[in-house]
């Protein structure tokens, strides 16, 4: 779902679903929606139902849909008791004037990409994120 406004801001969510494939994207990817350049502002990754396997998550900017990165949340454990929780993916930085590095601005061209280290089997959340445009 993606809800955009006039005042060039929008927030969106992505399910993210478990896998036996540690593929770039492969628990989940998502393509710009705007078409132009955005600024992520905000994200939150909320649990349904842990994995089944000893997995880490990554999820980030990639540049292609099936590219594992991890400047949103870096190498997060997806099993045991997590179930019900929301994990922080900021990218504003805790200080003032402190130049904002991570997640790199999400260009036309670019994915949001989920990717497990191992079988991911059984996960299941999902990602929100809040952003405004360039």
């Amino acid at each position: 779902m993606t809800v955009r406004n006039a005042e060039g801001k929008g927030f969106l969510s992505v399910a993210v679903t478990g896998t036996t494939s540690t593929d770039g994207g492969a628990m989940c990817s998502l393509a710009n929606p705007e078409g132009g350049t955005v600024y992520i502002l905000r994200s939150y990754l909320v649990v349904t139902t842990a994995s089944t396997g000893a997995a880490n998550i990554n999820v980030g900017v990639g540049a292609t849909a099936t590219t594992d990165a991890s400047d949103m949340i870096n190498a997060l454990a997806i099993n045991g008791a997590i179930t019900g929780k929301i994990y922080n993916g900021n990218t504003f930085q805790p200080t003032t004037k402190t130049e904002v590095t991570a997640p790199a601005a999400w260009t036309s061209g670019k994915y949001i990409n989920c990717t497990g280290s191992a079988d991911s089997s059984g996960f299941s959340g999902t990602l929100y994120i809040e952003y405004i445009r360039a």
